[in-house]
């Protein structure tokens, strides 16, 4: 992980109610976000990983996403862009280094990794790590707190911009 960013080392910090919340704050991202950026993402089973990038996939068009739990990969392609749609969950050890997410470069793909924290990565590509907990399952289900942190100076370059606008939209 990335902690010497320039600017504020604080994460941007989004509270979502409802799955519905969280595709929303996901679809913001997709008219934001410029392409060529990894998406890390880690939280619990349940967390709302997936439908984070559903999210994100649905404002650019793309209707039909699905987990790659068991593909490990899912590819969609958004006008002249592409969406890479990883799940590490199943991978042990260094097996996610046979994928090569890390030679995803192009600067109109949006690569989201889920289960990051299975595997290192490294790239001059901006990497933004989002964290997604559930703080009280039991009496508010629907309840997620969205956690995003540069990963590298390039991801703390494209998460600055987008800090107070993401902090505005889901309060805490």
């Amino acid at each position: 992980m990335f902690d010497g960013a320039p600017g504020s080392a604080e994460p941007c910090l989004a509270v979502t109610r409802s799955e519905e919340d969280t595709r929303r704050l996901a679809a913001i991202l997709a008219e934001k976000l410029p392409g060529g950026v990894t998406v890390l993402l880690t939280g619990d089973l349940g967390a709302g990983k997936t439908a984070f990038v559903r999210g994100f996939c649905e404002a650019l068009g793309i209707s039909r996403v699905r987990s790659p739990s068991f593909t490990l990969v899912n590819r969609y392609r958004a006008g002249e862009g592409e969406i890479v749609h990883s799940d590490l969950y199943r991978l042990s050890g260094g097996e996610g280094e046979d994928l090569d997410l890390h030679g995803e470069e192009s600067d109109s793909l949006f690569l989201f990794i889920e289960w990051a924290d299975r595997m290192n990565f490294s790239s001059d590509r901006p990497l933004l790590s989002v964290s997604i907990t559930i703080p009280d399952i039991v009496n508010n289900p629907g309840l997620r707190i969205f956690s995003f942190r540069p990963a590298n100076p390039p991801g703390e370059k494209i998460l600055a911009p987008l800090r107070d606008f993401i902090e505005e939209k889901f309060p805490q």
